[in-house]
């Protein structure tokens, strides 16, 4: 069981001052991230932004694209494959490593629309390619999901100046790394799951997120988990918040100073569940490599420069299989 200590344990932390510009706030606000990003690799962003409008839209185009029979879900130009990770995922369709029941959620994912000529996407072995848009439904379903991409792409963007900060670098420091990202969102549903059921079966099992960091919305339902000092915790939904954490690539960068922290979601409360997280990758030919900031006499680099491409495309080829139904 989950301690419920969400509220006393990630900070909530106002991002009003990157926000609105104001220079003489932005330093106070560096140190609130900085010590999130060391103590627990979460914290609540609020003041964010990001209009309440938008976030409702898009969580009114995810649920209606749910709600559609599974035979229309599955219409095989909306499939996943291993060389474009866009498109519809299954229910039982993901499984995290070799063991246990798969997660109990589905998914659509899509990333920054890109035109057809674009020469990443006709060159084909980049990972970037066109959305895979569901024909049965009208630009009015489609357009909050692009408009809240863009809103949050935006958001991301600062935040990377208040990670910057945090570790003494210029406040632009990180955007050389994003400036064709592989940024994607996964709307996610989750039924609801038996109170009782195994402990193998996940709404999502526990994991760490492959990305800088992730701006994660989620419903008023609860359910979603963060393991703490060997404690699970829950992230309890805050209104008007973000729930912010730090990924694989922001833990190598800074040499395992900010914590990419194993979290995991159920769905046990009766009702639907949806949320989107919005994973900050940086660009195909990013290399990430220990930051001078972090490392210096007795704590030399833990690990070799990564480009950001290769290793992403070795988690599409692994990380998702077809449905077996």
């Amino acid at each position: 069981m989950a301690a419920v200590l969400s509220q006393q344990q990630i900070p909530v932390i106002s991002f009003r001052p990157f926000v609105e510009g104001n220079e003489s706030g932005k330093a106070r606000v560096a140190r609130e991230i900085e010590r999130a990003c060391t103590e627990v690799g979460f914290f609540y962003l609020a003041d964010h932004g990001v209009p309440q409008g938008k976030i409702d839209a898009m969580f009114r185009s995810s649920k209606r694209f749910f709600d559609q029979p599974e035979e229309v879900k599955l219409d095989p130009s909306l499939k996943i494959t291993m060389e474009r990770n866009r498109g519809y995922q299954p229910l039982k369709s993901r499984v995290y490593g070799n063991a246990g029941a798969p997660d109990l959620n589905e998914g659509f994912k899509y990333q920054r629309e890109l035109p057809a000529d674009d020469p990443d996407v006709m060159a084909g072995d980049r990972v970037h390619g066109l959305n895979r848009w569901p024909q049965n439904l009208d630009l009015q379903w489609r357009q909050p999901l692009i408009d809240y991409f863009n809103e949050v792409e935006a958001l991301g963007r600062k935040l990377l100046g208040g990670f910057a900060l945090s570790l003494n670098l210029p406040e632009d420091y990180f955007l050389a790394f994003y400036r064709k990202p592989l940024t994607q969102i996964s709307l996610l549903h989750y039924p609801p799951q038996p109170p009782a059921e195994p402990g193998d079966h996940y709404g999502i099992r526990p994991h760490t997120d492959e990305t800088s960091f992730t701006i994660l919305m989620q419903d008023d339902i609860g359910g979603f988990q963060l393991k703490l000092k060997d404690e699970w915790i829950d992230a309890t939904p805050v209104p008007g918040t973000f729930l912010i954490n730090i990924g694989d690539w922001m833990a190598r960068w800074t040499n395992d100073r900010f914590a990419s922290t194993m979290h995991r979601a159920y769905n046990r409360k009766g009702k639907e569940r949806y949320s989107a997280p919005y994973f900050a990758i940086p660009d195909y030919d990013a290399v990430v490599e220990c930051l001078t900031t972090c490392t210096g006499p007795g704590n030399p680099p833990k690990y070799p420069p990564q480009k950001v491409g290769d290793s992403i495309k070795k988690r599409f080829s692994s990380n998702w299989t077809p449905d077996k139904k």
